[in-house]
Parts: structure tokens; C-alpha cells; sequence
């Protein structure tokens, strides 16, 4: 299967945007919540890393995130989220950025560079097969969107 290129879905994902700012998350269809939530994987991972979802707004659907992921059958992208997820307090990442922010900078106290090389072997993981095959799954969705 060949990937969409850019062309074929930018407009759509500027509708998406306009749609998310105009009337909110929760009117998202389906499908087009799991554009959004596994784009914002794909795109928070290959951009700095599996820590960057977390740094950034991405974590802060997690529980639909982890649905999405599991709609489109990307369990193995869904062990990864869960390994980082179990490192937060009661192994439930904060929903707020600011909190999740806080929790992660205090991993850099030297003690817990585990975790760090964790982030390395989950990376790894990611750039190394699951990124494109996670594409594959989504351009699924994507087409559904774009054709109807």
C-alpha cells in the first residue's frame, strides 16, 4: 500500500483544525478523532521522541488514545504508551500538561536515567518498523474521511 501524500489530506486536516476550533473535541466523528489522537503520535514520536507526546498536549486524551490505537488494531504502539504511562504516579499519566510537566522534570534528579534509556529502547522501537506500520493503519481512517 502506498501512503497518501501530503497533498491528498492537507486539506482536510486544515478542516479538522477549523472543526476542533470552531466546535470542539467532542464533535469529532469517529474516525476523525483517530486522525487527530494517532496523528498526534506519530507526529509527537518522530519529532523528539516518545517523552514529547508526553510533554506536549498529546497525553491529554490519553484514555481515547489508547482506544483509538486499539480501533486500528496498533496494540504494540498501545504497550508502549502503557510502559511510559506506569512510570507516572498510580500508573495514570495526569491529564493536565502542567502536572505531567512537573512529574517528568523531576526524572532528571540522576536517579532515574533507567528511565531515560527506557525512552531510548521505545524510540527505537518506534522509528524502527511500528512508525510505518501505525501510517499504514491511519491512512485507512484517513481515506474513509476523504472519500466521504
Amino acid at each position: 500500500m502506498v501512503l497518501l501524500q501530503y497533498e491528498d489530506w492537507k486539506e482536510h486536516w486544515q478542516k479538522l483544525f477549523e472543526k476542533l476550533e470552531k466546535e470542539s473535541y467532542d464533535k469529532l466523528t469517529p474516525d476523525e478523532r483517530i486522525w487527530y489522537n494517532v496523528r498526534g503520535v506519530i507526529d509527537s514520536i518522530s519529532d523528539g521522541g516518545i517523552i514529547s507526546f508526553y510533554y506536549n498536549s498529546g497525553a491529554d486524551t490519553m484514555e481515547d488514545t489508547v482506544e483509538d490505537l486499539y480501533k486500528i488494531n496498533a496494540s504494540q504502539v498501545v504497550d508502549q504508551l502503557e510502559t511510559v504511562n506506569s512510570l507516572f504516579p498510580n500508573g495514570k499519566t495526569p491529564q493536565n500538561i502542567d502536572e505531567r510537566n512537573e512529574i517528568i522534570n523531576s526524572w532528571n534528579d540522576g536517579e532515574h536515567d533507567h528511565i531515560f534509556e527506557l525512552f531510548e529502547t521505545l524510540d527505537n522501537q518506534f522509528y524502527n518498523g511500528l512508525s510505518e506500520d501505525l501510517e499504514l493503519k491511519l491512512e485507512t481512517v484517513v481515506k474513509r474521511i476523504i472519500q466521504n
